[in-house]
């Protein structure tokens, strides 16, 4: 099985300050996974914002992590795009400027079927040789990647593997029945690793992982190592936890998370804006009493 990493990789937020990216923040960031050990770094997917991020600023990005990080830990960013053309275009420039993989989103809104699917992936391997991670997330783009599907797509030698962030128990099931093993499957939502873990998962692509990186580290660990322990953290802590980082939509909780756990600036980009005062009060109140919690009960 090929794999770019093993264990978790962050799905990384951009700090903004005053509508620039806030690279300051960006060294902490960065600074807190490196100090964790995180197994890789995941730069402009959804958790990124993305969407609202220039090409220069992209490029300004991708140029910012690989000098900063020197290959530390495999950098993938996110180059995927309901035009197949802008998404080679844009997979082309990650390779080109040092990236070390691509994850590459499923088509949106102009969605397409199975068939679609397969020539939208074939076309951008054709054209950029480059490793990549297929992005299954249904909730998000209307478009589901079926199993049988995956397994065409992963079939060609530079797509390794896919980050999946479906709910669907039984295509979750049947995913794994059909990739066996041969294929790095990473968990896309947090609140599923420990079903990933059971079904034989590499790891995890966490958006949790911004602000308690050790945390999740050891969460995963403890899963091969004490999965008595394993069971009883989720349970006491992480369920709740993760629960909390889907009150609204991603990356709002995560990035006000680390404000009140870090002191760190909280800032977005339109179309997502800035929560009022009583969202965080209570997410500061949720997160005093599970860290309380897990202090006392550790």
């Amino acid at each position: 099985m090929n794999r770019i990493f093993e264990g978790v990789a962050t799905a990384l937020y951009t700090p903004f300050c005053n509508g620039k990216i806030d690279y300051g923040q960006f060294e902490s960031l960065l600074d807190r996974q490196l100090k964790a050990k995180i197994d890789a770094l995941v730069f402009l997917g959804t958790t990124g914002e993305s969407p609202t991020v220039t090409r220069e600023e992209r490029r300004e990005i991708i140029r910012f992590a690989v000098q900063r990080l020197k290959s530390r830990v495999p950098i993938i960013v996110g180059t995927g795009s309901n035009c197949t053309e802008t998404a080679c275009e844009l997979t082309l420039e990650a390779k080109e400027l040092g990236a070390d993989c691509a994850l590459i989103v499923t088509p949106y809104y102009n969605r397409c079927e199975q068939d679609g699917l397969i020539l939208h992936y074939k076309e951008i391997s054709g054209r950029c040789k480059f490793p990549y991670l297929v992005y299954n997330v249904p909730s998000r783009t209307g478009v589901n990647v079926e199993p049988h599907t995956a397994k065409i797509i992963l079939s060609d030698g530079y797509a390794f593997g896919i980050k999946e962030a479906s709910t669907d128990e039984k295509h979750l099931e049947k995913l794994f029945s059909i990739l066996e093993n041969k294929y790095a499957i990473y968990c896309g939502s947090d609140e599923n690793i420990s079903l990933f873990l059971k079904n034989g998962s590499l790891g995890a692509i966490s958006v949790a992982s911004n602000v308690i990186p050790l945390k999740i580290k050891e969460f995963i660990g403890n899963f091969k190592s004490n999965y008595e322990k394993h069971n009883y953290e989720y349970n006491c802590f992480f369920k709740d936890f993760f629960k909390l980082l889907t009150t609204k939509i991603n990356p709002i909780p995560i990035k006000c998370a680390d404000q009140i756990l870090h002191g760190t600036r909280c800032e977005f980009r339109l179309p997502l804006n800035l929560p009022n005062s009583d969202y965080f009060e209570y997410l500061k109140k949720e997160l005093d009493k599970l860290l309380y919690t897990r202090r006392n009960h550790a």
